[in-house]
């Protein structure tokens, strides 16, 4: 049995601003302004989601499409690690034509995803358009009703597994010594500062 108060890495982030593509032919990374928790996951350089922990990572995100174009436009977004495009990832989202001239097609695209991460390792999410019209659109409160503003994008991830990496966040028990009626249990070294370690013997 395994038991302390030390809680799984989790993080949530969005993104109160629009994003927008330069041109169609270019991969962007969605990225995000307000860090809403982080434990054992850290955001780095507006966009990079970083591993403090070796381990298997559900991501999911949804983010908040906008269409200006007067015509049928297709969305791509999928994943990077460390830089490098994760094969299998790409989803691609249809959007309809705007409403009219002063009102655009939205949509929000949303998915999980499992990742496997080494410490210090990240990952990105990335996107492209048909379109330039096309962009991660955000928007401000909003009256009758009264309803909150609406970030462009959010994104979760939170730690299932250890996927066979060395993870330091768990901590093995071990009977270091024993006697008939009697045993002593010890842990290795772990160097997180303050914290508890309980245990239930079952015997």
């Amino acid at each position: 049995a395994i038991s302390s108060n030390l809680a799984l890495p989790y993080g949530a982030w969005q993104d109160s601003t629009d994003q927008v593509a330069a041109n169609t032919t270019t991969a962007y990374p969605v990225t995000f302004d307000t860090i809403d928790y982080e434990n054992g996951l850290r955001l780095v350089s507006t966009s990079r989601l970083t591993a403090d922990y070796s381990g298997l990572y559900n991501l999911q995100f949804s983010i908040q499409f906008s269409n200006m174009a007067n015509s049928t436009e297709d969305v791509s977004v999928w994943f990077r690690k460390n830089g490098t495009n994760i094969p299998k990832s790409n989803s691609v989202f249809g959007l309809a034509p705007r409403k009219n001239a002063s009102e655009s097609y939205h949509i929000i695209a949303a998915l999980n995803y499992f990742v496997d991460l080494a410490k210090n390792d990240y990952v990105e999410i990335m996107w492209s358009t048909t379109n330039t019209a096309v962009t991660i659109d955000a928007k401000g409160t909003q009256t009758s009703p009264t309803r909150p503003t609406t970030p462009s994008a959010i994104v979760t991830m939170n730690y299932v597994s250890t996927n066979g990496f060395t993870s330091n966040i768990f901590v093995y028990p071990y009977i270091s010594s024993q006697t008939r009626g009697s045993a002593v249990i010890t842990h290795p070294a772990n160097s997180t500062a303050g914290l508890t370690y309980k245990y239930i013997i079952v015997g």
